[in-house]
């Protein structure tokens, strides 16, 4: 015999009850960025201890408006962002990448920096900003910090990603990498 149908009805409800708790508490949680490999490989090798930064020397004049490359970011990104070819300096040794990142607004205003890319471990470092009267200021906590591809900084993702690094070493010289950032060689699919 067949159980009859008043008698499954509470056991459907029930289950129909837990089914639509499960469904409301995995859409309202939080979600958390995750993590991808190269920043996982990066803070590994972070952790080992064994590097050492170069010798690098600062800016001493503000970038040329003709000298700048802008690159593409985010589709909907309000800002331009660019960086300066003349200031890219590629040091083999520490595997870092330094640059005079631009980013301007529609209304003129620009934000001018000395940064660096450390390809192996997936971090940058702020070195200087650049001043409206062509001067630099040292930054005041520049230490090397993780890239996080969300965010004001999400340019330095993109940066390394798409441009300036290649399996966690610099993509080649200045001139490459000036190259790259004119004709990029990445994928769209992965820009």
């Amino acid at each position: 015999m067949r159980p009859s149908i008043a008698r499954r009805a509470p056991r459907l409800a029930t289950l129909v009850s837990l089914a639509a708790l499960a469904l409301i508490a995995a859409c309202s949680s939080v979600s958390q960025p995750v993590q991808d490999f190269d920043e996982y490989m990066a803070q590994q090798e972070a952790a080992k201890g064994k590097w050492k930064e170069a010798e690098y020397k600062m800016p001493t004049a503000a970038p040329q408006d003709a000298d700048l490359i802008s690159f593409s970011t985010l589709p909907n990104a309000t800002l331009d962002y660019a960086v300066d070819a003349k200031s890219i300096e590629v040091t083999r040794e520490d595997g870092v990448v330094r640059y005079i990142a631009v980013i301007r607004s529609k209304s003129g205003a620009r934000n001018v920096s000395y940064e660096g890319i450390h390809c192996s471990t997936f971090e940058s470092r702020l070195y200087a900003t650049g001043r409206p009267d062509g001067t630099w200021a040292a930054a005041r906590n520049s230490e090397w910090r993780p890239i996080k591809p969300y965010g004001s900084t999400a340019y330095q993702g993109i940066l390394y990603r798409d441009f300036l690094c290649q399996d966690k070493t610099p993509y080649g010289s200045a001139k490459d990498i000036v190259q790259n950032l004119r004709y990029p060689t990445t994928p769209a699919a992965y820009r």
